[in-house]
């Protein structure tokens, strides 16, 4: 076991780990070697569990491909053990003002500039679609560098990431590392140098597709400066290519709104016309934590669905084979207690392309909220903006920017951190 002193914090002895989470870190570092070594038992574990939960029964959130999540995530753990050191850590430390472990879970900004012009986005209002320069390839490396607990990378943010020139070099270092990579894209540029193609070989975990309109009304009003046609082709031709390799690749993303609520069920056609085995309906319209996309976005949110609408989406589900499933971020936490906290606030932040580090995917502008500089992590991490911020969570005072995601409506309004 090595010395954990690169986990800054508390938990830099190894007496103190030994103590708390010796006998975890060793079990579970056998079950990743067994898993790594015999693939075909892990598979065929899943496959049992899956069979013994019986048949689906409601709409439940989205996840990984379980085989190949799991199988990623044992591979890191046999090849960097600190890896798993820290993995321990963080799954069971209670949320705390100060953390010590580092996140295994980071939301990585590539690039911050879009070629379309959503309604329900803070990039339409950006000047030419742009906030800031890209990430390069050498400063993404540098800054994994100093990142030895990460087990999984979402390498998107408020952009289009296939515009970013290296885009698959990024997922391909990532990769390499034995990190679960996933990402999220418009599709309109998946036909430009087989784009399609080298990103499932690039060895990325699961692709996102965004779709908000079955017909090209719906979606070219939604998705401004879109052209359907081309984003059905280019996402036909993903899809046909993930469908001949042995895993799901990818997932067809819709974000639900007053403009696109009436195509459920013809999102679930358009879904199977393009040979995408995976839906998820994404019920809340983000606010970016700014009041202004609040406002307007309140105006476009759309009901949850209705137990017809469910029933029938179940009914597709155990027919075709499709699988449906829903998010919801809006109201998702609660100050009710810290296990009703929202989690992301204490181990997973999101990194800028200008490596500012900002609290989570939910705000994703470091020009609206930032924590401090990426190439400092380590110290920022725990430093005192960090603190301050998660100490607000923990006494139950939501910044206004984090108001979004919780239940409660008694938040102080003049709640802020200084960064």
């Amino acid at each position: 076991m090595r010395n954990a002193g690169w986990v800054t914090m508390l938990l830099s002895e190894e007496e103190g780990f030994e103590r708390l989470y010796g006998s975890l870190y060793r079990q579970a570092l056998q079950e990743a070697q067994q898993y790594v070594a015999h693939p075909d038992r892990l598979r065929a574990d899943i496959e049992r569990d899956r069979q013994q939960r019986g048949p689906v029964r409601t709409l439940s959130t989205p996840a990984a491909d379980p085989y190949a999540y799991r199988l990623t995530l044992y591979r890191g753990f046999v090849r960097f053990p600190e890896r798993l050191w820290n993995y321990c850590i963080a799954q069971h430390e209670p949320k705390a003002v100060t953390r010590s472990f580092l996140p295994t879970l980071m939301d990585i900004e590539p690039n911050s500039r879009c070629n379309f012009r959503c309604v329900m986005c803070q990039v339409s209002e950006w000047p030419n679609g742009t906030r800031t320069d890209d990430m390069t390839v050498e400063e993404l490396k540098a800054f994994i560098e100093t990142q030895p607990g990460l087990t999984e990378v979402k390498l998107h943010g408020m952009g289009e990431p296939l515009l970013h020139p290296h885009y698959i070099e990024m997922v391909r270092y990532l990769v390499e590392r034995d990190l679960w990579v996933r990402t999220n894209t418009n599709g309109s540029v998946l036909h430009a140098r087989d784009n399609y193609r080298r990103l499932i070989e690039a060895g990325i975990g699961e692709i996102q597709t965004s779709v908000d309109g079955a017909t090209k009304e719906v979606f070219e009003a939604i998705r401004r400066q879109s052209n359907f046609e081309q984003v059905v082709h280019n996402l036909t031709l993903l899809n046909e290519y993930a469908n001949r390799q042995d895993r799901p690749y990818t997932r067809m993303w819709v974000v639900v709104q007053e403009y696109n609520r009436h195509q459920i069920f013809e999102f679930v056609e358009l879904a199977k016309r393009i040979g995408c085995r995976r839906l998820t309906f994404s019920l809340t319209l983000n606010d970016w934590g700014q009041e202004v996309w609040h406002d307007k976005n309140a105006k476009i949110q759309s009901l949850d669905f209705s137990e017809e609408e469910q029933g029938r989406l179940l009914d597709i589900v155990a027919r075709d084979g499709i699988e449906i499933t829903v998010w919801r971020q809006a109201t998702k936490y609660s100050t009710a207690s810290p296990e009703t906290l929202c989690p992301w606030v204490f181990s997973r932040p999101y990194i800028s392309c200008d490596e500012r580090v900002v609290p989570c995917s939910m705000i994703a502008n470091p020009d609206v909220f930032e924590l401090g500089d990426a190439r400092d992590f380590v110290n920022v991490w725990n430093g005192p903006a960090y603190q301050a911020f998660r100490r607000l969570h923990l006494e139950g005072r939501i910044p206004r920017h984090c108001r979004l995601c919780y239940k409660e409506s008694l938040v102080s309004t003049d709640a802020r951190v200084a960064a």
